[in-house]
């Protein structure tokens, strides 16, 4: 007896009411789904079919494979059919959860732009083991892609039809419009990684017999056979289920179904019609021919019996999955029925005890059988049919009467007929006969089992058996019990009736009695799995460690000694989980607990040890039952892994793999081996198993030809089967169950792989070199042949979307295949973004209704900027799941770039109500609020005692002193709470990872680079072992080495003259279970606004740099030798400058002259541009300026780099920092001997990767340093101290001090022609006439103060202060931009609640203007009033080349980004007593002193009105702006020349430095 699975514990069956009135599982009309897609959607009840309700535990974090911005936008959601996951949240972005199909019917929309094809035959052959119809390499011409097709808004029918032939119980063959039913058909499904069991949701019946699983189960029943009409009651074949109105049939059948059960029929002499249908009259046999047919007559009963018993938990099982799909009550009896007993396969020497009985009957005589009657109509209640409605007529009954011996061969032979129901089958309508049937036959056959058993004395084992069975699914426990234990009387070692009472006891809620069954029948018999997997199936769910031992008992009981087992070899890293020593200490205690002693001698069910078809699983068992021992394998994989054990988790999951793929191959790393030598092009990969460490780019191959992947790996052998291992294993349901658990622990450990590749998880030690894309995608590719599922699909367009390199030639199809895919802007046809289109389709196309695929697919379209398109992806997947919290807020990030802010906000709103612990809604939430200046619960950081961030907001919009509350508050509080819970694991990421073997191999590697005389770094490594911040050092140690070897064959080369062999500087290797460490949600870009402190601010660019490194550390591409170094400059240096922005971008704006004024004898700049070409006046200039320009938008990163060696570079500048489009793995592979950022992002990258650091000592306080200022040597690395929480320093770089401003303004070139000519009378003139044309309705002696920055730089105690400023100055008004327009209301609204309605009245909101205006109206303005959290940058240089004071504070000293305006301003003014005296009165130390400036400046000015009518300022301010007017031209700001001059002489220090090995900071 084996369980027989219903759902799988983690599957939530649709409900098909949250999808509205409709039961089809179609998508709703587009009007609803634009309403459910709106950003104001409010649910009155969480979403119950969502796989993310809100009514979850609490959730976990994980943040694997996101791509990030500097908006932080989540570009994909998880993978995931209708599941409930485990508590925690859904994975973010490119992770993944594999997941079953669904377990319900699938018909595509009816007006989807394609013609959808059977893929009934492709799978057929696949999992019957047949090669399929076509070449390996077969394209189909598939239909064209439908989800961008224009006009495709993909609703879905209304209902299903209901069409005709056969039980719809029965109906789970899919046709033309239906996908496979995969796993979830009838028997075992396999958890779905990552598992983790909900303790509410889970069921028993995990594990269990399906119909033809074993080759002891009845005749290998496969419920695809087919129900003949011939079987079905006259009158009924054809149409006769075509009932619409009755709402209860729990599957409908499709019209090209044939339902053809072959039950088997008695002779014609015995029966004239089968028994289902009219009464029929037997005559009388010759007397001669009696015993014969008595014989006859038993075996044919049972027989027939047993068919019954199957047809009946047909019907139970489909009935209980209908009723859990509909939301129907499950407290009818049928649903105590978790499992179902396997009904005994007929044994001769039993039947000879009913040839006794028969010789002992007397002769027969003529009768005639009553006509059938048939009962009322049925409900789908089942104890209304059996105690209503089934209530049979006998004519003699065998409760009341003893069976006569009188009673004829006859009788008994009509039996059949004789006990079907009271009232005609004629009067039935076809739904209630559908009903009924299955329930009637079983009674029928009990009463003939009865009778027979009865004639037998008891003593017919298998009869007994059976009719318990019947029993049980009848819900007769009690009579099943007693049934069961006459079995058990007779043979007290029967192992199969101790198994069937156990599960009985269990029925009857006699759950320590049916316990103890169970373990009694695994003691007496290991090899009979149905105990194990029922027992195991109980118990997993709230006692996982129990089921554990007993899984790891039966192996270590089956376990065959090497020498036995048929299986050629061992693998040496799997199938460790029974014999390896960490495990034999909880076998022999579960062994103790449950009175096991595994030294004796179990039964294995009289099969003899050895022959071909024994033991190739590794256990002793037949070859047949390598499914079952697979599946329970699985699920010990499954249950570790849930419990977070992810190492034996892994060699479970490969021990699985491994029964299946057959002896040949001995381990995962043998079996990705041999994918990439079977898969990849000729020449690419070693032959035979080689297991050395390889450079292999990842198998870039489109579904069509990833789908051939486990027929090309295995089609030597398999006998008939695509995995040889499954080759004995009965064909039918059996095989597809277990080739979809081998695809499903594929999926499990590249799963696992992922998570280790992506960061955050243990990695196993299964892969003997590291696990890159390539290898994932291996083990993705041979699931995906096994079984097609859409999360698989997903799951490889997520890796394949962070690929940049193209299929190679051989791999590409051609242009009339499958793979033939629309053109979209941004994606190269054969490059990893196109596969990942092409697999996001492909998995659309089987599940339109795939949430995370929609979500993944808008993140690809908005990745190539296709924004649109993937606002529409994104609208789709939150009309598949309203409270799918990742969709939510993708869709928030990609409207909020459209400037749908008051959308955007309602989006992560949502997400945040779905699910309040998701960090980037909560994150994505504050920044949107504060990007419009919508404070209310806001609340604010507790920083320095109140220092900073003074200024709170309640949830009312009330102004809170936190000098005086002492505690932070309010949605600025959550988010510093997730980012401390972020960063928490940071010390301990990379723990132990130094082992002995590692530590000796990198001291004999890297000795002989130190440079400190007796230095052990064998010592001084392993005193970093088992100690905090383990990992980051050790990677920082790695990229280290690089330089320093990077050096030395720079030296050996070019100084010593040697001859050099690039084998001696082999790049040191990360150690294999190093996992990729995740990143915080908020991003380095983000702490310019968030009031951070100096550490969490470094941590954050910390954590971001060594993912970086990390990643660019194991890429594929990166070559086992450091890159080679340039030669010595002749004459100049070769300078390379990478940027995403030389384009129309404010760095284009102030760096457009800089890379042609490099002198031609001292430096060449090489710029190479990683975006296209927007056709902009600067993209133009920058292209014909630059010595050499390269567009390397589309390049990957591998080639970028070797173009970066072969020009020689000795410098290489990173213009974008943590800036959207940064490539930092190319800085991260360290192609050069230098490295530098400036310009790009203004705060430190925290990299290995980043030797220097453009600033000067405004912008950068020299306090503000690390103080270890030597970064030369790998001896350096263990003294600098760059981990840690206490020291507050911001900045391990070093510096290259600026003698003047650090930043570079170009306008003195990009200015009007006529500029440079205009006179101080001419420039008040035109600013007169400007602020009239702008504000005709302001009085002359009205002051203008102004910001333009964008509002998100605004925080609550700045706009306190610009507020307390108004008050203080009654002539003032403040100039702000709608920038975005939403912000003007809520900074009305803010001030009137501040200060009242005549400050908030002074408040003037404009359009933003293009940038010439821009910069032109900035002269309008009296004085600028900067923002302090973050200061104007680009906006600054305008402001200050319009002449306009700037009153700016830099509240930070540990944030450059607060600091930047006063640098720029120090550049603007003269360097003179003057200037340095306005400079003193325009850099404020305080919010207090800032405020008392601006008042005073701002009140003394006044305007006189000359006589030509324009106004002449007077006053202090005033003349600060003639001050400025005057420096204009001759300033440090605007001269480019002197900028970059001072550049070079910075490029030539520090290469001089270099070549000396020398380092520290530089001051110019």
């Amino acid at each position: 007896m084996l369980p027989l699975v219903q759902t799988h514990p983690r599957v939530v069956p649709i409900n098909f009411d949250a999808f509205g009135p409709s039961t089809g599982h179609g998508a709703r009309p587009e009007s609803e789904r634009r309403a459910i897609a709106s950003p104001y959607y409010r649910s009155s009840q969480p979403y119950n079919g969502s796989a993310t309700s809100s009514s979850q535990a609490s959730r976990d974090y994980d943040y694997h494979l996101r791509r990030k911005t500097p908006r932080g936008t989540i570009d994909a959601g998880y993978d995931g059919s209708p599941t409930q996951l485990s508590p925690g949240p859904p994975p973010l972005k490119q992770v993944i959860l594999p997941t079953p199909s669904g377990i319900y019917p699938y018909l595509p929309p009816n007006n989807l732009p394609f013609q959808p094809k059977s893929r009934l035959l492709e799978h057929d052959q696949r999992s019957l083991g047949q090669a399929p119809l076509t070449t390996p390499w077969t394209f189909s011409n598939e239909r064209p892609n439908f989800v961008l097709s224009s006009g495709s808004s993909m609703p879905l029918q209304p209902g299903l039809p209901w069409q005709p032939n056969g039980y719809p119980m029965f109906n789970q063959i899919p046709d033309v419009y239906q996908p496979l039913m995969r796993a979830a058909e009838y028997n075992v499904r396999a958890f779905c990684p990552p598992p983790g069991p909900m303790p509410d949701t889970a069921t028993f019946d995990q594990f269990g017999w399906q119909f033809g699983a074993s080759p002891r189960g009845y005749g290998h029943l496969d419920m695809s056979r087919q129900f003949d009409q011939m079987s079905l009651p006259p009158g009924l074949s054809g149409s006769f289920l075509y009932h619409g109105s009755d709402a209860q049939l729990p599957y409908r059948p499709t019209t090209d179904l044939n339902l053809n059960f072959n039950i088997p029929q008695p002779p014609q002499p015995m029966l004239q019609e089968s028994y289902l249908g009219q009464s029929a009259i037997v005559e009388n046999p010759p007397t001669s021919e009696q015993y014969a047919v008595r014989s006859s007559f038993t075996e044919k009963a049972y027989s027939q019996a047993q068919e019954h018993y199957v047809e009946l938990l047909a019907y139970l099982q489909t009935a209980k999955r209908f009723d859990q799909m509909s939301g129907g009550s499950s407290s009818s009896s049928r649903f105590k029925i978790l499992v179902f007993p396997r009904p005994p396969k007929a044994r001769k020497e039993h039947l000879g005890t009913m040839r006794d009985v028969y010789r002992s009957v007397e002769r027969p005589v003529s009768s005639k059988l009553v006509p059938n009657s048939h009962p009322r109509a049925l409900t789908s209640n089942i104890e209304d049919t059996l105690n209503n409605n089934t209530r049979p007529q006998v004519v003699q009954d065998a409760h009341v009467e003893g069976r006569r011996s009188s009673r004829t061969a006859s009788q008994f032979h009509a039996s059949p007929a004789a006990y079907t129901g009271s009232s005609s089958l004629g009067t039935l309508g076809p739904v209630a006969m559908a009903k009924a049937l299955p329930i009637l036959n079983a009674k029928t056959s009990l009463d003939i089992l009865k009778n027979l058993c009865e004639q037998s004395n008891w003593k017919w084992i298998d009869g007994i058996l059976l009719g318990g069975c019947l029993l049980y699914g009848l819900s007769r426990f009690e009579d099943a019990v007693e049934w069961f234990s006459r079995v058990l009387a007779l043979d007290s070692s029967h192992v199969e009736a101790i198994t069937n009472i156990a599960a009985t006891l269990y029925c009857l809620n006699r759950q320590e009695e049916a316990e103890q069954h169970w373990l009694n029948a695994i003691k007496l018999c290991p090899s009979h799995l149905e105990a194990t997997e029922q027992l195991v199936g109980l118990l997993y769910k709230k006692r996982s460690r129990e089921a554990i031992d007993i899984i790891c008992f039966v192996q270590q009981a089956l376990k065959l000694p090497k020498g036995n087992s048929t299986r050629s070899t061992y693998p040496p890293l799997g199938v460790r989980s029974v014999s390896s020593d960490e495990h034999s200490h909880s076998q022999q205690s579960t062994a103790t607990q449950y009175g096991f002693q595994p030294e004796t001698t179990p039964l294995i069910g009289g099969h003899t040890m050895g022959g071909s078809e024994f033991g190739s699983s590794g256990y002793a068992l037949p070859n047949s039952e390598n499914g079952r021992i697979l599946a329970l394998v699985h699920a010990k994989g499954t249950i570790l892994y849930g419990l977070k054990d992810i190492e034996k988790a892994s060699e479970a999951f490969e021990e699985a793999v491994l029964i299946s793929v057959g002896e040949r191959i001995r381990s995962v790393q043998e079996l990705v081996n041999r994918i990439h030598a079977v898969l990849s092009p000729a020449g690419s990969f070693p032959a035979g198993n080689d297991q050395r460490p390889v450079s292999r780019r990842p198998l870039l191959l489109p579904p069509e030809k990833a789908r051939q992947t486990a027929h090309l790996v295995f089609a030597a052998g398999g006998g008939g089967s695509e995995l040889p291992g499954l080759a004995f294993v009965p064909e039918g349901a059996a095989r597809r169950v277990a080739v979809q658990t081998t695809s499903n622990a594929l999926l499990s450990l590249a799963k696992i792989f992922q998570d280790a590749m992506s960061g955050g998880s243990i990695v196993p030690s299964l892969l003997r070199q590291p696990s890159g894309i390539g290898d994932i995608l291996a083990l993705y590719y041979l699931s995906l042949s096994l079984q097609e599922s859409p999360s698989t699909a997903n799951n490889i367009g997520i890796l394949l979307a962070g690929v940049q390199q193209q299929m190679a030639p051989n791999n590409t199809s051609t242009p009339t295949t499958a793979t033939s895919r629309p053109n979209l802007p941004g994606v190269v046809p054969g490059s990893g973004l196109a596969l990942a289109l092409a697999y996001y389709n492909y998995g659309l196309r089987l599940d339109p209704r795939h949430v995370h695929l929609h979500t993944n697919l808008g993140s690809l379209l908005k990745d190539v900027g296709q924004l649109d398109l993937a606002i529409q992806m994104y609208e789709r997947a939150v009309s598949c799941d309203r409270t799918f919290d990742i969709a939510l807020t993708n869709l928030a990030n990609a409207v909020k770039d459209k400037g749908r802010i008051k959308d955007a906000i309602a989006y992560y709103r949502r997400a945040v109500e779905a699910n309040p612990d998701f960090a980037e809604a909560v994150c994505g939430l504050l920044t949107a609020l504060n990007s419009v200046c919508d404070w209310r619960g806001r609340g604010g950081a507790l920083l320095e005692l109140g220092k900073y961030d003074r200024w709170h907001v309640d949830d009312k919009g009330t102004l809170v002193d936190v000098q005086t509350a002492m505690h932070g508050s309010g949605l600025t509080q959550r988010v510093i709470d997730i980012i401390s819970h972020q960063l928490g694991d940071a010390s301990h990421w990379g723990r132990n990872i130094l082992q002995q073997p590692t530590i000796h191999a990198l001291a004999q590697q890297l000795g002989d680079f130190c440079r400190t005389p007796g230095f052990s770094l064998e010592l001084a490594l392993s005193a970093w072992a088992g100690e905090p911040w383990e990992g980051s050092r050790l990677v920082r140690l790695v990229e280290r080495a690089a330089r320093v070897i990077l050096w030395n064959w720079y030296h050996d080369k070019y100084v010593a003259k040697r001859e050099v062999t690039p084998s001696r500087y082999l790049r040191p290797q990360l150690p294999s279970s190093l996992t990729i460490p995740s990143a915080p949600t908020v991003l380095p870009f983000h702490t310019f606004t968030y009031p951070l402190s100096a550490k969490d601010i470094r941590s954050i660019s910390q954590r971001n740099a060594m993912r970086i490194s990390c990643t660019t550390l194991r890429a594929p591409w990166l070559p086992a030798t450091v890159y080679p170094p340039p030669p010595p400059p002749n004459p100049h240096l070769n300078v390379g400058y990478v940027s995403s922005d030389f384009n129309n971008h404010p760095l284009a704006h102030l760096m457009q002259s800089v890379f042609g004024f490099h002198n031609p004898r001292r430096a060449r700049a090489f710029c190479y541009a990683t975006t296209p070409s927007d056709r902009s006046i600067h993209r133009q200039q920058i292209e014909r300026e630059a010595p050499v320009f390269r567009d390397v938008s589309s390049w990957p990163a591998d080639k970028l780099i070797e173009q970066i060696t072969r020009d020689e570079i000795h410098i290489l500048v990173n213009l974008n920092g943590y800036t959207r489009g940064a490539r930092n793995e190319i800085f991260a592979a360290r192609p050069a001997p230098i490295q530098m950022s400036f310009m790009g992002f203004a705060g430190t990258l925290g990299a290995e990767w980043c030797d220097y650091i453009l600033a000067d000592t405004t912008a950068i306080p020299p306090s503000t340093l690390r103080p270890w200022r030597v970064n030369t040597s790998i001896d350096d690395v263990f003294h600098d101290q760059t981990e840690g929480d206490e020291l507050q320093w911001m900045y391990s770089e070093n510096i290259i001090f600026c003698r003047d401003t650090f930043f570079c303004c170009d306008h003195a070139q990009s200015c009007d022609t006529d500029e440079r000519g205009m006179t101080w009378e001419n420039e008040e003139k035109r600013r007169w006439k400007m602020r009239k044309e702008l504000f005709p309705t302001i009085a002359d002696d009205v002051i203008i103060l102004a910001n333009f920055n964008q509002l998100y730089k605004i925080d609550p105690t700045t706009f306190r202060s610009w507020l307390r400023i108004l008050a203080r100055t009654p002539k003032a008004v403040l100039w702000l931009l709608r920038f975005p327009e939403l912000g003007e209301q809520n900074l009305r609204q803010t001030a009137e609640s501040w200060a009242g309605a005549e400050v908030a009245s002074r408040l003037i909101f404009t359009d933003v203007a293009p940038k010439n205006q821009h910069i032109t109206r900035a002269r309008v303005c009296d004085m600028f009033l900067d923002t302090a959290e973050c200061n104007a940058h680009t906006t600054a240089a305008d402001v200050l080349w319009s002449s306009t004071p700037l009153l700016t504070l830099p509240r930070y000293s540990y944030k450059m980004c607060s600091r930047m305006a006063a640098s720029i301003l120090r550049g603007a003014l003269p360097k003179t007593a003057e200037g340095r005296q306005a400079a003193l009165e325009l850099i404020a130390d305080s919010e207090t002193e800032y405020e008392d400036s601006a008042t005073e400046l701002a009140g003394g000015l006044t305007y006189e009105i000359t006589e030509e009518g324009y106004g002449r300022g007077k006053g202090r301010l005033a003349e600060l702006r003639k001050l400025l007017w005057d420096s204009k031209w001759k300033c440090g700001l605007f001269n480019t020349r002197r900028w970059v001059n001072d550049l070079e002489m910075a490029y030539e220090e520090a290469w001089r430095r270099w070549v000396a090995g020398k380092s520290g900071d530089i001051y110019l």
